[in-house]
Protein backbone atom coordinates (compact mmCIF):
# COMPACT_ATOMS: atom_id res chain seq x y z
CA UNK A 1 0.00 0.00 0.00
CA UNK A 2 1.76 3.44 -1.09
CA UNK A 3 1.16 5.89 1.53
CA UNK A 4 1.65 9.01 -0.60
CA UNK A 5 2.55 12.72 1.43
CA UNK A 6 0.98 15.87 0.50
CA UNK A 7 3.92 17.64 -1.80
CA UNK A 8 4.28 21.27 -1.18
CA UNK A 9 5.79 22.48 -4.40
CA UNK A 10 4.23 25.01 -6.97
CA UNK A 11 2.12 22.96 -9.49
CA UNK A 12 0.27 23.68 -12.45
CA UNK A 13 -2.53 22.69 -13.96
CA UNK A 14 -5.12 23.29 -16.41
CA UNK A 15 -5.18 26.83 -15.04
CA UNK A 16 -1.43 27.73 -15.27
CA UNK A 17 -1.46 30.30 -12.84
CA UNK A 18 -2.67 27.65 -10.14
CA UNK A 19 -1.15 26.69 -6.82
CA UNK A 20 -1.70 23.49 -5.12
CA UNK A 21 -1.01 20.26 -3.08
CA UNK A 22 -1.64 16.65 -3.89
CA UNK A 23 -4.21 15.33 -1.66
CA UNK A 24 -4.68 11.47 -1.39
CA UNK A 25 -8.48 11.00 -1.12
CA UNK A 26 -11.04 7.55 -1.66
CA UNK A 27 -14.74 8.69 -2.64
CA UNK A 28 -16.29 5.11 -2.32
CA UNK A 29 -16.50 3.46 0.85
CA UNK A 30 -19.09 1.79 2.83
CA UNK A 31 -19.10 0.84 6.67
CA UNK A 32 -21.67 -1.35 8.80
CA UNK A 33 -23.90 1.73 8.25
CA UNK A 34 -24.86 -0.36 5.32
CA UNK A 35 -22.99 -3.56 3.82
CA UNK A 36 -19.72 -2.91 4.76
CA UNK A 37 -18.37 -5.05 7.26
CA UNK A 38 -16.15 -2.82 9.95
CA UNK A 39 -17.17 0.22 12.37
CA UNK A 40 -17.04 3.75 10.71
CA UNK A 41 -14.36 4.78 13.05
CA UNK A 42 -12.39 1.62 12.20
CA UNK A 43 -12.67 2.22 8.61
CA UNK A 44 -11.93 5.83 8.79
CA UNK A 45 -8.42 4.83 10.81
CA UNK A 46 -7.55 2.24 8.55
CA UNK A 47 -7.12 5.32 5.60
CA UNK A 48 -5.94 7.75 7.73
CA UNK A 49 -2.94 5.40 9.21
CA UNK A 50 -2.10 4.65 5.46
CA UNK A 51 -1.86 8.16 3.96
CA UNK A 52 -4.81 9.23 2.93
CA UNK A 53 -5.87 12.85 3.41
CA UNK A 54 -9.52 12.76 2.47
CA UNK A 55 -12.18 9.96 3.12
CA UNK A 56 -16.05 9.84 1.88
CA UNK A 57 -18.09 7.14 3.57
CA UNK A 58 -20.67 6.35 0.88
CA UNK A 59 -22.74 4.08 2.26
CA UNK A 60 -25.34 3.05 0.43
CA UNK A 61 -29.13 5.03 0.96
CA UNK A 62 -28.41 6.74 4.18
CA UNK A 63 -25.94 9.20 5.65
CA UNK A 64 -24.24 8.39 8.66
CA UNK A 65 -26.46 10.68 11.22
CA UNK A 66 -29.02 9.86 13.58
CA UNK A 67 -28.94 7.42 16.55
CA UNK A 68 -28.61 3.57 15.09
CA UNK A 69 -27.69 0.32 16.68
CA UNK A 70 -26.59 -2.24 15.16
CA UNK A 71 -27.87 -5.55 15.74
CA UNK A 72 -24.57 -8.02 16.97
CA UNK A 73 -26.60 -11.23 15.65
CA UNK A 74 -26.18 -9.90 12.16
CA UNK A 75 -22.20 -11.47 12.56
CA UNK A 76 -20.75 -8.46 10.62
CA UNK A 77 -19.91 -6.50 13.30
CA UNK A 78 -19.62 -9.14 16.20
CA UNK A 79 -17.44 -12.03 16.79
CA UNK A 80 -13.42 -10.74 16.15
CA UNK A 81 -14.99 -7.49 14.68
CA UNK A 82 -15.97 -6.50 17.98
CA UNK A 83 -12.96 -7.11 19.89
CA UNK A 84 -10.68 -5.04 17.22
CA UNK A 85 -12.83 -2.19 17.92
CA UNK A 86 -13.10 -2.36 22.20
CA UNK A 87 -9.37 -2.69 21.70
CA UNK A 88 -8.54 0.46 19.61
CA UNK A 89 -11.32 2.72 21.20
CA UNK A 90 -11.73 1.36 24.45
CA UNK A 91 -14.97 1.12 26.65
CA UNK A 92 -15.66 4.63 27.10
CA UNK A 93 -16.07 5.17 23.34
CA UNK A 94 -17.51 1.81 22.28
CA UNK A 95 -21.36 1.75 23.26
CA UNK A 96 -23.14 -1.84 23.89
CA UNK A 97 -26.43 -2.53 25.11
CA UNK A 98 -28.79 -5.73 25.16
CA UNK A 99 -32.70 -5.00 24.15
CA UNK A 100 -35.14 -8.10 23.75
CA UNK A 101 -32.13 -10.60 24.19
CA UNK A 102 -30.25 -8.98 21.20
CA UNK A 103 -26.43 -7.18 21.81
CA UNK A 104 -26.63 -3.97 20.14
CA UNK A 105 -23.60 -1.50 19.36
CA UNK A 106 -24.70 2.39 18.26
CA UNK A 107 -22.83 3.52 15.15
CA UNK A 108 -21.06 6.23 15.97
CA UNK A 109 -22.34 9.31 13.65
CA UNK A 110 -20.03 11.21 11.07
CA UNK A 111 -20.09 14.54 12.50
CA UNK A 112 -18.79 12.12 15.86
CA UNK A 113 -16.06 10.24 13.68
CA UNK A 114 -14.96 14.10 12.27
CA UNK A 115 -14.44 15.10 15.62
CA UNK A 116 -12.30 11.92 16.14
CA UNK A 117 -10.13 12.41 13.19
CA UNK A 118 -10.48 15.39 10.86
CA UNK A 119 -7.25 17.54 11.14
CA UNK A 120 -6.41 20.59 9.40
CA UNK A 121 -4.43 20.25 6.37
CA UNK A 122 -3.87 16.48 7.30
CA UNK A 123 -7.07 14.12 7.56
CA UNK A 124 -10.47 15.13 6.25
CA UNK A 125 -13.95 13.37 6.23
CA UNK A 126 -16.74 13.97 3.71
CA UNK A 127 -20.20 13.71 4.14
CA UNK A 128 -21.31 11.40 1.26
CA UNK A 129 -23.95 8.56 0.06
CA UNK A 130 -24.18 5.94 -2.73
CA UNK A 131 -27.67 6.45 -4.39
CA UNK A 132 -28.60 2.53 -4.99
CA UNK A 133 -31.75 1.93 -6.97
CA UNK A 134 -32.62 0.11 -10.29
CA UNK A 135 -33.90 0.26 -13.55
CA UNK A 136 -35.86 -3.26 -14.02
CA UNK A 137 -32.59 -5.62 -13.20
CA UNK A 138 -30.44 -2.83 -14.10
CA UNK A 139 -28.41 -1.67 -10.73
CA UNK A 140 -27.77 2.41 -11.47
CA UNK A 141 -25.99 3.48 -8.53
CA UNK A 142 -25.24 7.22 -8.31
CA UNK A 143 -22.32 8.81 -5.68
CA UNK A 144 -23.14 12.53 -4.25
CA UNK A 145 -19.74 13.62 -2.80
CA UNK A 146 -20.14 16.50 -0.01
CA UNK A 147 -23.34 15.70 0.48
CA UNK A 148 -25.61 18.02 3.12
CA UNK A 149 -29.08 16.34 2.90
CA UNK A 150 -29.87 12.36 2.53
CA UNK A 151 -31.47 11.88 -1.00
CA UNK A 152 -33.53 8.98 -1.41
CA UNK A 153 -33.38 7.19 -4.49
CA UNK A 154 -35.35 8.18 -7.83
CA UNK A 155 -36.65 5.81 -10.38
CA UNK A 156 -36.60 6.30 -14.06
CA UNK A 157 -38.70 5.07 -17.55
CA UNK A 158 -35.36 4.26 -18.60
CA UNK A 159 -31.61 3.59 -17.55
CA UNK A 160 -30.66 6.75 -19.01
CA UNK A 161 -33.70 8.55 -17.17
CA UNK A 162 -33.36 6.88 -13.66
CA UNK A 163 -29.55 8.05 -13.89
CA UNK A 164 -30.24 11.35 -14.79
CA UNK A 165 -33.45 12.02 -12.09
CA UNK A 166 -30.79 11.03 -9.49
CA UNK A 167 -27.97 13.13 -11.32
CA UNK A 168 -30.42 15.88 -11.16
CA UNK A 169 -31.63 15.63 -7.23
CA UNK A 170 -27.60 16.06 -6.27
CA UNK A 171 -27.47 19.58 -8.51
CA UNK A 172 -30.93 20.35 -6.77
CA UNK A 173 -29.49 20.22 -3.39
CA UNK A 174 -26.13 21.92 -5.02
CA UNK A 175 -28.47 24.59 -5.88
CA UNK A 176 -30.73 25.36 -3.04
CA UNK A 177 -28.48 24.97 -0.46
CA UNK A 178 -24.95 26.69 -2.05
CA UNK A 179 -22.98 23.77 -1.20
CA UNK A 180 -20.45 22.40 -3.50
CA UNK A 181 -21.07 18.47 -4.28
CA UNK A 182 -20.70 16.52 -7.04
CA UNK A 183 -22.19 13.18 -8.71
CA UNK A 184 -20.48 10.59 -10.15
CA UNK A 185 -21.51 7.73 -11.50
CA UNK A 186 -20.61 4.89 -10.19
CA UNK A 187 -19.44 0.93 -11.83
CA UNK A 188 -21.09 1.21 -14.98
CA UNK A 189 -20.67 -2.25 -15.91
CA UNK A 190 -21.74 -4.14 -12.71
CA UNK A 191 -24.46 -6.03 -13.51
CA UNK A 192 -23.63 -5.20 -17.00
CA UNK A 193 -26.01 -2.60 -16.38
CA UNK A 194 -24.81 1.12 -18.46
CA UNK A 195 -23.44 1.08 -21.69
CA UNK A 196 -21.75 4.10 -23.14
CA UNK A 197 -24.55 5.20 -25.17
CA UNK A 198 -26.52 5.74 -22.23
CA UNK A 199 -23.63 7.49 -19.94
CA UNK A 200 -22.69 9.57 -22.97
CA UNK A 201 -26.47 11.32 -22.84
CA UNK A 202 -26.37 13.15 -19.23
CA UNK A 203 -26.32 16.66 -18.39
CA UNK A 204 -24.73 17.95 -15.12
CA UNK A 205 -22.51 14.78 -14.90
CA UNK A 206 -18.57 15.30 -15.40
CA UNK A 207 -17.53 12.12 -13.44
CA UNK A 208 -17.82 8.37 -13.49
CA UNK A 209 -15.50 5.36 -12.01
CA UNK A 210 -13.05 4.24 -14.18
CA UNK A 211 -11.38 1.80 -11.97
CA UNK A 212 -13.40 0.48 -9.25
CA UNK A 213 -11.69 -2.01 -6.70
CA UNK A 214 -14.81 -4.41 -6.21
CA UNK A 215 -14.41 -7.67 -7.40
CA UNK A 216 -17.41 -7.71 -9.35
CA UNK A 217 -17.60 -4.73 -10.93
CA UNK A 218 -15.89 -6.06 -14.76
CA UNK A 219 -13.54 -2.70 -15.31
CA UNK A 220 -12.05 -5.04 -18.07
CA UNK A 221 -15.07 -6.10 -20.34
CA UNK A 222 -15.33 -9.49 -21.93
CA UNK A 223 -15.85 -10.37 -25.01
CA UNK A 224 -19.32 -9.32 -25.51
CA UNK A 225 -19.37 -5.94 -23.27
CA UNK A 226 -16.50 -2.87 -23.43
CA UNK A 227 -14.20 -2.43 -21.03
CA UNK A 228 -14.21 0.78 -18.49
CA UNK A 229 -11.03 2.29 -20.62
CA UNK A 230 -12.84 1.74 -24.15
CA UNK A 231 -16.23 2.76 -23.02
CA UNK A 232 -14.39 6.28 -21.75
CA UNK A 233 -12.81 6.92 -24.90
CA UNK A 234 -16.64 6.24 -26.50
CA UNK A 235 -18.08 8.56 -24.38
CA UNK A 236 -15.11 11.53 -24.91
CA UNK A 237 -15.18 11.32 -28.93
CA UNK A 238 -18.92 11.34 -29.25
CA UNK A 239 -19.63 14.02 -26.27
CA UNK A 240 -17.08 16.57 -27.53
CA UNK A 241 -17.34 15.70 -31.25
CA UNK A 242 -20.91 15.22 -31.74
CA UNK A 243 -22.83 15.78 -28.92
CA UNK A 244 -21.55 18.99 -27.76
CA UNK A 245 -21.45 18.27 -24.02
CA UNK A 246 -18.81 18.43 -21.24
CA UNK A 247 -15.70 16.59 -20.99
CA UNK A 248 -16.05 13.55 -18.69
CA UNK A 249 -13.52 12.72 -16.27
CA UNK A 250 -12.14 8.99 -14.76
CA UNK A 251 -11.99 8.08 -11.12
CA UNK A 252 -10.78 5.27 -9.52
CA UNK A 253 -11.92 4.31 -6.19
CA UNK A 254 -12.12 0.74 -3.69
CA UNK A 255 -15.95 0.20 -2.92
CA UNK A 256 -14.64 -0.73 -0.06
CA UNK A 257 -16.79 -3.35 1.94
CA UNK A 258 -14.30 -5.99 3.59
CA UNK A 259 -11.58 -4.87 5.76
CA UNK A 260 -10.85 -8.06 7.50
CA UNK A 261 -9.39 -10.33 4.84
CA UNK A 262 -7.13 -9.38 2.41
CA UNK A 263 -7.92 -11.16 -0.82
CA UNK A 264 -8.49 -10.82 -4.90
CA UNK A 265 -11.94 -11.91 -4.40
CA UNK A 266 -12.66 -9.53 -1.53
CA UNK A 267 -13.66 -6.02 -1.99
CA UNK A 268 -10.63 -4.30 -0.24
CA UNK A 269 -9.49 -1.11 0.87
CA UNK A 270 -6.23 0.62 -1.10
CA UNK A 271 -6.82 -0.38 -4.77
CA UNK A 272 -7.67 2.59 -6.14
CA UNK A 273 -7.79 6.06 -5.37
CA UNK A 274 -7.77 9.90 -6.79
CA UNK A 275 -4.88 12.55 -6.56
CA UNK A 276 -6.67 15.94 -6.22
CA UNK A 277 -4.42 19.08 -6.57
CA UNK A 278 -6.23 21.79 -4.46
CA UNK A 279 -4.82 25.11 -2.02
CA UNK A 280 -6.19 23.38 0.63
CA UNK A 281 -7.82 20.35 2.08
CA UNK A 282 -11.34 21.58 2.25
CA UNK A 283 -14.65 20.16 0.79
CA UNK A 284 -15.35 23.12 -1.66
CA UNK A 285 -11.61 23.18 -2.85
CA UNK A 286 -11.70 19.38 -3.60
CA UNK A 287 -14.97 19.38 -5.50
CA UNK A 288 -13.93 22.53 -7.10
CA UNK A 289 -10.37 20.86 -8.68
CA UNK A 290 -12.34 17.77 -9.18
CA UNK A 291 -15.17 19.82 -11.35
CA UNK A 292 -11.91 21.23 -12.96
CA UNK A 293 -10.36 17.81 -13.77
CA UNK A 294 -7.09 18.81 -11.83
CA UNK A 295 -6.65 15.33 -10.58
CA UNK A 296 -5.63 12.24 -11.68
CA UNK A 297 -6.54 8.37 -10.55
CA UNK A 298 -3.91 6.15 -9.88
CA UNK A 299 -3.52 2.11 -8.23
CA UNK A 300 -0.09 3.13 -7.14
CA UNK A 301 1.64 5.26 -9.53
CA UNK A 302 2.44 8.58 -8.19
CA UNK A 303 3.06 11.28 -10.23
CA UNK A 304 5.23 14.77 -9.11
CA UNK A 305 3.00 16.79 -11.50
CA UNK A 306 1.09 17.00 -14.72
CA UNK A 307 1.51 20.31 -16.70
CA UNK A 308 -0.76 21.25 -19.71
CA UNK A 309 -0.33 24.73 -21.49
CA UNK A 310 -2.85 24.22 -24.37
CA UNK A 311 -0.17 22.51 -26.80
CA UNK A 312 1.76 20.23 -24.80
CA UNK A 313 0.63 17.58 -22.11
CA UNK A 314 3.49 17.12 -19.96
CA UNK A 315 3.68 14.60 -16.93
CA UNK A 316 6.65 13.94 -13.96
CA UNK A 317 6.23 10.48 -12.41
CA UNK A 318 7.89 9.67 -8.92
CA UNK A 319 9.84 6.95 -10.09
CA UNK A 320 11.07 3.76 -7.67
CA UNK A 321 14.11 2.00 -8.11
CA UNK A 322 13.82 -0.44 -9.94
CA UNK A 323 10.15 0.11 -11.96
CA UNK A 324 10.03 0.94 -14.94
CA UNK A 325 7.21 3.21 -16.40
CA UNK A 326 5.24 3.59 -19.90
CA UNK A 327 2.73 6.00 -20.83
CA UNK A 328 0.34 5.82 -23.24
CA UNK A 329 -1.09 9.06 -24.63
CA UNK A 330 -4.33 8.13 -25.91
CA UNK A 331 -7.02 9.75 -28.14
CA UNK A 332 -9.18 10.64 -31.39
CA UNK A 333 -8.32 12.90 -34.06
CA UNK A 334 -11.43 14.83 -36.20
CA UNK A 335 -11.84 12.95 -38.98
CA UNK A 336 -12.70 9.76 -37.55
CA UNK A 337 -14.76 6.65 -38.63
CA UNK A 338 -18.00 7.11 -36.45
CA UNK A 339 -19.25 4.15 -37.69
CA UNK A 340 -20.91 1.66 -35.39
CA UNK A 341 -21.59 -2.12 -35.23
CA UNK A 342 -24.50 -3.97 -33.11
CA UNK A 343 -23.55 -6.95 -31.11
CA UNK A 344 -25.47 -9.56 -31.86
CA UNK A 345 -26.33 -13.15 -30.06
CA UNK A 346 -26.10 -16.56 -30.89
CA UNK A 347 -29.26 -16.27 -33.38
CA UNK A 348 -28.79 -12.87 -34.50
CA UNK A 349 -30.53 -10.81 -31.91
CA UNK A 350 -29.16 -7.24 -31.02
CA UNK A 351 -27.86 -7.09 -27.55
CA UNK A 352 -28.27 -4.14 -25.43
CA UNK A 353 -24.70 -3.71 -24.53
CA UNK A 354 -22.30 -1.41 -25.90
CA UNK A 355 -22.11 -1.07 -29.77
CA UNK A 356 -18.56 -1.67 -31.38
CA UNK A 357 -16.71 1.08 -32.64
CA UNK A 358 -13.76 2.00 -34.97
CA UNK A 359 -10.49 1.78 -33.84
CA UNK A 360 -10.08 5.14 -34.46
CA UNK A 361 -11.42 6.27 -31.57
CA UNK A 362 -9.59 5.68 -28.20
CA UNK A 363 -6.40 5.46 -30.37
CA UNK A 364 -2.27 5.55 -29.24
CA UNK A 365 -1.23 8.02 -30.14
CA UNK A 366 2.13 7.61 -29.22
CA UNK A 367 3.60 5.66 -26.42
CA UNK A 368 6.67 7.12 -24.34
CA UNK A 369 9.11 4.90 -21.76
CA UNK A 370 10.51 6.92 -18.64
CA UNK A 371 9.52 9.37 -15.89
CA UNK A 372 9.42 12.36 -18.00
CA UNK A 373 6.38 11.46 -20.97
CA UNK A 374 4.98 14.79 -22.45
CA UNK A 375 3.13 14.59 -25.87
CA UNK A 376 2.85 17.92 -27.67
CA UNK A 377 -1.03 17.87 -29.42
CA UNK A 378 -1.35 18.25 -33.49
CA UNK A 379 -3.88 20.13 -32.94
CA UNK A 380 -6.46 18.08 -34.76
CA UNK A 381 -6.98 16.03 -31.45
CA UNK A 382 -10.91 15.75 -30.01
CA UNK A 383 -9.26 14.82 -27.05
CA UNK A 384 -5.86 13.27 -25.47
CA UNK A 385 -5.79 11.38 -22.05
CA UNK A 386 -2.62 9.86 -20.65
CA UNK A 387 -2.47 6.37 -19.03
CA UNK A 388 1.33 5.62 -17.60
CA UNK A 389 1.55 2.13 -16.70
CA UNK A 390 4.45 0.40 -13.99
CA UNK A 391 6.07 -2.63 -13.52
CA UNK A 392 5.51 -2.93 -10.61
CA UNK A 393 2.65 -5.76 -9.55
CA UNK A 394 -0.37 -4.15 -7.44
CA UNK A 395 -0.43 -5.34 -4.03
CA UNK A 396 -3.97 -6.96 -3.25
CA UNK A 397 -5.00 -6.26 -7.18
CA UNK A 398 -8.70 -6.23 -8.50
CA UNK A 399 -7.58 -9.18 -10.37
CA UNK A 400 -4.61 -11.10 -10.59
CA UNK A 401 -1.65 -9.97 -12.72
CA UNK A 402 -2.31 -6.31 -12.20
CA UNK A 403 0.39 -4.04 -12.09
CA UNK A 404 0.38 -0.12 -10.71
CA UNK A 405 -1.22 2.43 -13.21
CA UNK A 406 -1.94 6.32 -13.26
CA UNK A 407 -5.06 7.49 -15.09
CA UNK A 408 -4.23 11.63 -16.22
CA UNK A 409 -7.74 13.57 -17.37
CA UNK A 410 -7.95 14.26 -20.75
CA UNK A 411 -7.17 17.68 -22.18
CA UNK A 412 -8.60 19.62 -24.96
CA UNK A 413 -6.01 21.44 -27.71
CA UNK A 414 -6.18 25.30 -26.90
Amino acid sequence: MLATLALGVLLTSHYPSQQGTWWKGNLHTHTLWSDGDDYPEMVADWYKSNGYHFLALSDHNVLSVGEKWFDLSKKRGAGQVLVKYLKRFGDDWVQTRVTGGKAEVRLRTLPEIKRLFDQPGRFLMIQSEEITTAHGAKPIHVNATNLHEHIPPRQGTSVVDTMQKNVDAVNEQRARTGIPMFPHINHPNFGWAITAEELMQLEGEKLFEVYNGHPAVHNYGDATHAGMERVWDIILTRRLAELKKDVMYGIAVDDAHNYHEMHVTKSNPGRGWVMVRAARLQAHDLVHAMEDGDFYSSTGVTLRDVRFDGKTLSIAVKPEKGVTYKTYFIGTRRGYDPATQRVEGPNGEPLGVTMRYSSDIGRVLTTVEGASPRYRLRGDEIYVRAKVVSSKPKANPYRKGETETAWVQPVRPR
